[in-house]
């Protein structure tokens, strides 16, 4: 048989039936993945709407309103069921392996893998809530803590813990750079990020405590913490003075108090007395001291320790940590428990506590300091009471929060294990420990008068750096009297407003005094730094008596070796400024003068910048405050 000859114009009709079938199908799976597709398009407007119903949760659930959080809470998760039912969907499976599309959708899918985290996470914290605050709460029970409860509670929070870290690793997994949608992911990363990463540094500072709380509580055997309220109308170089004192003991969570104890009530508790000083506290006087005294040291892992040697003399007791605060911490507490009633005294409230224990001085006369003193032995009950109420218990450990951001309020622990839990979360009532630069001023009544309720100081520090990293300091630390004049023939330790004292500048670590001058109303001398190191820190201080509208300047310029880091171009400025717990919030004033070469390149929130100086005008300290200035030349 001869070979079948093709016709050339044979071959091209096969060619274009080829042609137009291979069209056809690759026209028909585009039609199928644009379908496939469609669900997609939603899927930005969904995350957001998820994104927003959460912050929203977050913000109610802040102001207490818990039932309208869990609402928000039940929306965000329709949202995000609808995201996570698109992106886990056969389209986006297709889609994700297709060249220039494909990785915008598996960014779309960690997107989505994050918010179905974080909805999860507080889904749990709505489980666990009614648990831990609130009427129906079973955490707390009689002043005693149901440790199956909290068993099941941290077991939530471990839940929420992992939950986040997934929503934080899914997010980094979002790479924001496809041709297409890379610009949308991306700011949806960035955004969500500058929400979660916050939340999981916070949930780091507080897995260790979490982990140590049922030891605390006495699941391992009795604990016993001494209970101190501190009067801001008397300071020390720590806080107020320690003149009401307590002590509770709990075992397997169920609590008992024992007796408050006042200079009127137990007076052997304020005896003079021996005991060994910290190692390193320079500022221990020599010979006799009484408990009142313990905490002449800034730092309460100082002063703590201090105190709970005398009191173990004192009253033969084993302690295992000292809890401190002052009736600014008190009444923070009042403001989201509500009202005390106290015999002979009426109600006190968040507005009027502080002014009736530490300045209303003037009210009674020294016959009825009993009557005051009354309200004083009540506080540390009241406290208790609080702690241990059950009520708003989400918002009564956020004003102990605020109230340890502002020193009010410290926990010294003696097992190293909890006392290293509390110390992240700015409990411990540490000084900073930072390295570079660093501003703590404060006072210590020397008379124990009542004058310091008025005291305002004000701080304004000047710094020159080098380009090196170093810089040249110079530090105004301004303490004003304004108490009122003293009434005619109204003379007593309480009512005389004179300010009797030593205030006190504890340099950055490695600095190098230059000049110290005081200015007071006696005219101009110079000031010396203590001979001996305070924990690595000199210590400069001038002891003054101011009269009533009368004020006082230490003046200090020094050295700081490693104010800021340096790394190739940038410039990284550091200052701690740890915050004296006085009635009147102190002010502070920074004014930072970057070397010659270098403009600011991010400044934290409240800080602003012009011709190579960078400023914080001045302003109330917002208590504890680390502060990190970048520049670049």
């Amino acid at each position: 048989m001869s070979p079948v000859l093709w016709h050339h114009g044979s071959v091209s009709y096969v060619r274009r039936r080829w042609l137009l079938f291979s069209l056809g199908a690759f026209g028909f799976l585009l039609v199928v993945l644009a379908l496939l597709a469609l669900p997609l398009r939603n899927v930005p407007t969904d995350a957001r709407a998820a994104q927003d119903e959460l912050t929203r949760a977050v913000e109610a659930l802040k102001a207490s309103d818990a039932d309208q959080g869990w609402k928000h809470v039940a929306k965000a998760r329709g949202h995000v069921d609808d995201v996570t039912d698109t992106t886990d969907g056969v389209g986006a499976r297709i889609w994700s392996v297709m060249p220039v599309v494909g990785s915008g959708v598996r960014d779309a899918r960690h997107l989505a893998s994050a918010m179905d985290d974080l909805t999860t996470s507080m889904e749990t914290a709505e489980e666990v809530y009614p648990q831990v605050s609130g009427e129906d709460s079973e955490l707390l029970d009689r002043g005693s803590v149901n440790l199956e409860v909290l068993d099941t509670a941290l077991t939530s929070m471990e839940r929420i813990s992992d939950r986040m870290r997934s929503a934080e690793e899914h997010l980094h997994e979002v790479k924001g750079t496809n041709a297409l949608v890379g610009d949308t992911t991306a700011d949806a990363r960035d955004t969500a990020l500058a929400k979660v990463e916050p939340v999981v540094k916070g949930l780091d500072r507080l897995d260790p405590l979490l982990a140590q709380m049922p030891d605390m509580l006495g699941g391992d055997g009795k604990r016993t913490y001494v209970i101190a309220m501190m009067n801001p109308a008397e300071m020390k170089y720590s806080g107020g003075s320690m003149l009401t004192f307590s002590h509770v003991d709990l075992d397997d969570g169920k609590l008992v108090r024992g007796r408050v104890r006042d200079s009127l009530s137990a007076r052997p508790l304020f005896k003079q007395l021996h005991w060994r000083p910290v190692k390193g506290n320079t500022l221990a006087a020599d010979g006799a001291r009484r408990i009142t005294h313990a905490s002449i040291a800034p730092s309460w892992p100082v002063g703590g320790e201090e105190t709970l040697r005398a009191w173990d003399i004192i009253t033969r007791m084993d302690s295992d940590g000292l809890v401190v605060l002052d009736v600014q911490a008190l009444a923070q507490m009042v403001a989201v428990t509500g009202p005390l009633e106290v015999k002979n005294v009426g109600t006190v409230t968040s507005d009027n506590l502080v002014e009736l224990t530490a300045g209303d001085y003037g009210n009674f006369a020294q016959d009825e300091q009993r009557r005051r003193k009354r309200l004083n032995k009540a506080l540390i009950p009241a406290f208790m009471d609080r702690i241990f109420s059950g009520v708003d218990f989400v918002g009564t450990m956020r004003a102990l929060n605020e109230s340890a951001k502002g020193r009010h309020l410290a926990f010294y622990l003696r097992d190293d294990d909890a006392a290293a839990a509390m110390s992240p979360l700015g409990f411990d009532g540490a000084l900073s420990d930072t390295d570079h630069d660093y501003v703590g001023v404060f006072t210590q009544n020397m008379v124990g008068s009542k004058a310091d309720y008025f005291q305002q100081k004000t701080l304004r520090s000047d710094v020159r750096l080098r380009e090196d990293g170093s810089a040249r300091v110079t530090l105004e630390a301004e303490v004003h009297n304004f108490n009122p004049p003293q009434a005619p023939g109204d003379d007593n330790a309480y009512t005389n407003p004179t300010l009797d004292m030593t205030v006190a500048s504890f340099l950055p670590k490695g600095a190098e005094l230059v000049d110290a001058v005081a200015v007071d109303p006696s005219g101009e001398e110079s000031v010396e730094a203590d001979p001996e190191k305070h924990f690595g820190r000199g210590v400069v201080a001038h002891q003054v008596v101011l009269d009533s509208d009368e004020k006082v300047t230490l003046r200090l310029t020094y050295d700081v070796p490693q104010a800021a880091v340096v790394d190739g171009d940038r410039m990284r400025y550091r200052l701690d400024v740890d915050p004296h717990p006085t009635v009147r919030p102190e002010n502070i004033q920074v004014t930072v003068h970057w070397p010659k070469g270098f403009s600011a390149s991010s400044l934290p929130t409240g800080w602003t910048d012009a011709k190579g100086t960078s400023r914080w005008k001045l302003a109330t300290l917002p208590g504890i405050t680390s502060w990190t200035l970048t520049a670049r030349r």
